[in-house]
Order: C-alpha cells, then sequence, then structure tokens
C-alpha cells in the first residue's frame, strides 16, 4: 500500500470485485445523405452537417417533406406498356375512340425523404442525416453527395452509410444497353473507402441501373440483362474494402407514398401541350360520363352536369395554392374516376425506390430484436408490394456466387409470403472470413466496443496487474456476447480466448515501446444459408 499515514487510527480501503466493464457500441445507426426541401437544426443552418434525428416528425422538422415530382403524358404505342387507358372524341370519325397513355417523369427527383419513410417503416431509429442542398437546383450533384459523404467521416456514431439519391445520377454512357454512371461509381468506391479506414462502419449500396431493367408481362427479367447490370456494378465499385460493402438488388415498388398525396400539379401542367392533353382527357371522360343525348361531341355537350366539372377543368392551370389546389384535387377526383387511376399511377411511379432505406430499417430491426450477429435476410420488407423484378433461383445464384466474389443479395417475392431479403452477403463473398454480413458487422461490434473499453487504460502501467484487469473485462464482454448467441461454442472457453503479457502477447521491447498488446480470438456465426433436407425411405424391418 503506497499510501502513507500520519495519524494513528483505523484506515478503509476499498477494491473493487469486478474489472471496469466494457459496454456495447450502437450498431444499427445509419448516415443518410441526399437532397431535403431545407436543412435548420436548433434553428441554425444544417447543410452538410450530420443531424441526429429519432423519428420521422424529426427528420421532417428539421429537413422538411417530400419533392413533387411532375409527369409528362405520352401516347403509348400498342404493343408498349401504358398506364392508363382513355376514350377521346375522334373529331373526323364523331366517335371516340381507345388511347393509350403512358406516364414520362419531367422534372427531376429525389430519393432520401420517400427512403426515410421507408426507413422507419421497416424498423428504424436513430440515424444521422446530411443534406447536402435542396430542391431548388433540380439536379443530383455528385460532389455534394461526395460532400456529405465527407462529413460523415469525421463524426463519431455512425454505423451505416446510405445514399438513397446516388442512382439519380445522370448517366454517362450505356454498357450493354443499360445507364452507367462513372460519378456513381466513384461515389461507391468513396464510401467503401471510408468504412475501410474508419473500420465502424459499412456501406449498403443500391445497384445504379436496376430501375433501368425491362421486365417481361410476368414481371422476370432476362439472364443476361441482370448478368450485364450486375457486371457494369462489379466493375465500377472497385476492389478495395469490399468486406465493408453490402448490396441489393432489384428495386422496390413501395407504398409510402398513397394517391392521396397526388394533385394535378404532379401533371407538368406547365407546358401548354400537355395542359391541353390532361384537360382534354378529362373533358372527354367527363362528357361521357354526363352525356348530352344530342350531342355526342363533348364541344356541343350542354348537360349542366357535365358543364359543372367542365368548369372545374378549366381552373386547373390557375391554381397554385396548396390549400384550394386541395379542394380541386378532391372535386376532380370525386367527378372523374379515371383521374383517381392517373393519381395511383404517378404514385406507384413515385413509389418504385432503391433498397438501400429499407434495408438500414432492417439491420435496425434486426439488431434491436436479435442482435448484430443474426443475418439480415429471411425477413419480410415492409410497405412494399413487390421488387420491381421477379428473380428466379438460376438468376439469384449467379447474383450470390459470382466468379469475382463481389456478391449481390437479391430482394425477392414468394408465393404466402410476401417480399423477403434473401441474400446475406458482403461484396468479398470469396473471403472465408468476411463472407457474410453478419460475420464483418459482429467483429466491428466487438473491436469498437473493445476499443472503447480499453481507452480507459491508456498511460496504465504496462506491468501484470493491468494485463490481468484488461484480459477479464474483455473476457467479461465476450462471454456476454456469447450468453446472448453471438458466439459459437457450447461453453465460453470453445467460444473465446482473450490473452495479454509478457511473453504471451508482447516482448519486452513492445513494454519498453509502451505497447500493450491484447490477442483476441473469437469463434464466429455464420448463417445457415443452405438448409439441405436429407430424407431417406425406411425399408421394412429396417432399424
Amino acid at each position: 500500500m503506497s499510501s502513507t499515514f500520519k495519524t494513528p487510527g483505523v484506515f478503509v480501503t476499498e477494491t473493487s470485485a469486478f474489472p471496469n466493464s466494457i459496454v456495447g457500441v450502437e450498431t444499427a445507426v445509419p448516415a443518410f445523405i441526399g437532397y431535403t426541401a431545407k436543412a435548420v437544426a436548433g434553428g441554425k443552418p444544417a447543410s452538410f452537417q450530420p443531424v441526429r434525428i429519432n423519428s420521422l416528425a424529426e427528420f421532417e422538422a428539421a429537413f422538411g417533406g417530400a419533392f413533387s415530382t411532375t409527369y409528362d403524358i405520352v401516347e403509348a404505342p400498342a404493343t408498349a406498356r401504358f398506364d392508363f387507358t382513355a376514350n377521346r372524341w375522334d373529331a373526323a370519325a364523331q366517335t371516340f375512340a381507345t388511347e393509350n397513355y403512358a406516364l414520362v417523369r419531367a422534372s427531376a427527383t429525389f430519393n432520401l425523404y420517400n427512403s426515410m419513410r421507408l426507413f422507419y417503416a421497416n424498423g428504424g431509429g436513430t440515424c444521422y442525416v446530411v443534406s447536402v442542398g435542396d430542391y431548388a437546383g433540380g439536379a443530383i450533384d455528385a460532389g455534394k453527395l461526395a460532400e456529405g459523404l465527407k462529413a460523415t467521416g469525421a463524426q463519431a456514431g455512425p454505423t451505416i452509410l446510405v445514399i438513397p439519391d446516388a442512382v439519380l445520377l445522370k448517366p454517362d454512357t450505356t454498357s450493354q444497353d443499360l445507364p452507367v454512371s462513372k460519378a456513381f461509381n466513384a461515389l461507391a468506391r468513396a464510401m467503401l473507402a471510408q468504412c475501410g479506414t474508419l473500420q465502424d462502419r459499412i456501406a449498403i449500396l443500391d445497384v445504379y441501373g436496376a430501375d433501368a431493367l425491362k421486365t417481361d408481362p410476368h414481371g422476370g427479367v432476362s439472364d443476361s440483362d441482370l448478368s450485364n447490370l450486375a457486371e457494369n456494378f462489379q466493375k465500377g465499385i472497385g476492389d478495395s474494402a469490399l468486406s465493408y460493402g453490402m448490396a441489393y438488388v432489384p428495386f422496390l415498388e413501395t407504398t409510402v407514398i398513397q394517391p392521396g398525396e397526388m394533385d394535378h400539379r404532379n401533371f407538368n401542367i406547365g407546358k401548354t401541350d400537355q395542359l391541353a392533353l390532361l384537360q382534354g382527357i378529362l373533358t372527354d371522360t367527363t362528357s361521357q360520363l354526363f352525356s348530352d343525348p344530342g350531342h355526342a361531341d363533348p364541344a356541343q355537350n350542354r348537360n349542366p352536369q357535365f358543364l359543372k366539372i367542365k368548369t372545374v377543368i378549366a381552373a386547373i392551370p390557375t391554381t397554385q395554392d396548396a390549400s384550394a389546389a386541395a379542394q380541386l384535387n378532391k372535386n376532380l377526383v370525386a367527378a372523374i374516376p379515371l383521374f383517381a387511376q392517373m393519381q395511383a399511377r404517378v404514385a406507384a411511379h413515385m413509389n418504385r425506390l432503391p433498397p438501400s432505406g429499407a434495408m438500414a430499417g432492417i439491420y435496425t430491426l434486426i439488431d434491436g430484436t436479435r442482435g448484430v450477429w443474426k443475418a439480415p435476410a429471411n425477413v419480410a420488407v415492409s410497405s412494399v408490394a413487390s421488387p420491381s423484378v421477379k428473380l428466379t433461383d438460376a438468376q439469384q445464384e449467379s447474383l450470390n456466387i459470382p466468379l469475382n466474389g463481389k456478391a449481390v443479395n437479391g430482394i425477392r417475392d414468394f408465393v404466402g409470403r410476401g417480399t423477403l431479403v434473401w441474400g446475406a452477403r458482403t461484396l468479398d463473398a470469396n473471403s472465408l472470413d468476411w463472407r457474410y454480413i453478419g460475420m464483418r458487422r459482429t467483429l466491428i461490434y466487438v473491436e469498437q466496443s473493445i476499443k472503447m473499453g480499453l481507452a480507459a487504460y491508456t498511460f496504465e502501467p504496462n506491468e501484470a496487474t493491468t494485463w490481468v484487469t484488461v484480459t477479464a473485462m474483455v473476457s467479461n464482454f465476450l462471454t456476454g456476447v456469447w450468453k446472448q448467441g453471438g458466439l459459437m461454442g457450447a461453453k465460453p472457453e470453445d467460444a473465446f480466448s482473450v490473452r495479454c503479457g509478457l511473453g504471451s502477447t508482447m516482448t519486452a521491447n513492445d513494454i519498453v515501446d509502451g505497447t500493450m498488446i491484447v490477442n483476441v480470438m473469437m469463434a464466429m456465426i455464420r448463417p445457415a444459408e443452405f438448409t439441405v433436407l436429407v430424407i431417406k425411405q425406411k425399408m421394412q424391418g429396417q432399424t
């Protein structure tokens, strides 16, 4: 005892029975990067700053709502896909003729807000948001997204990187009839590089061009198109820090946007010919709903109900105020069922979203209910009607086990089970160590938790007492992980080992240099990715 006693008496010294404990770090704290309506936190501008939020309401308070995307109405060829059908008046033939129409996006669009809705619908919680600009610019800037990514690198706390707006970057060219963006590839490589450098986070990547896949009438995609899409993506992401990246395909047909959120302003009414086409379609449809027995031509229809609704249709270009637009839209939907159908199709187009937002929510949900070591797979995706394309077993095989190891996880539709995440591999699937998402994320969790715990022993004497304390502290933490099912083994000794000491992990030179080395070995859990059911016929009399 080093104390010097100067006064006679009885002195009490308390000695801790247990070493300091290690508290596990948070594992599912995504950092979302993208465009927002505004960026205000604490009453101050918050662009290019990670802002911690805990709910969609907090997001809307700080960053605002969704961008209102506009669409052109175009006539669709007879053999092409179309969004709705309308009977149009043919003046030459003096009769109505059926026309098929498709909706084509006419303005910029942004994914972040609706991806946040998808994140919270799938179990999301605390996250960081980095706004890189508002909607006024009307285009996605790769440089701003990269700047937002850089801002997350200086922020302690995020464990997942998500950039839903990245897939909206303009393509530079096409490869094998699919769009390719050099800017997207550079951004994906930067995400992986940050993860590999900091070693405390992973990146959930969307596959660029997945929304451009052409489907057959049953929702399937050709093997060649899917193979080309995967090849373009795999070439673009490079070869560094692949174990820190997870990719998912295809896009999702979500239900986060309701048709009631749409109105006439989602059609490109600022364009003269588009306004005339929309009003013409609605007028012709109304003329058939409320016909004039003596005049088939809508221009001559004098049915009072038709004339009343025609006045509402005429007010479309001059009604831009939000409250007035809502009332006008309500009147149009009530009077013209086709208009409600058109709005539903606009919502369907806007509801096609990249899967990264949903996957970030699923990671959070699984971590909270099962643990970071549980593979985020065989889980239903909420607020999703279906994947944008239907993958077959053979097609997923090529994605799951590619020759180059850059696995892409499939999200698939199963009869009676809905839309499920059906893959759990990193982009480094040829590695036996880092093949699975759960293994990579478990190691990050253990590494960062122990790192935080050992920080208290910086500058402590590098001698036997410290070594014993550190060993006990780390062992207690890993025992807790083992009890929760995070490590294999019938008993703790089979699950892990911790060593720290002279002649064991350190040499005399290490001690002189002030280096304390702790060696941790763990039996990691791998998912039962391939379950083989063996059925044998038992012969009569066989035991």
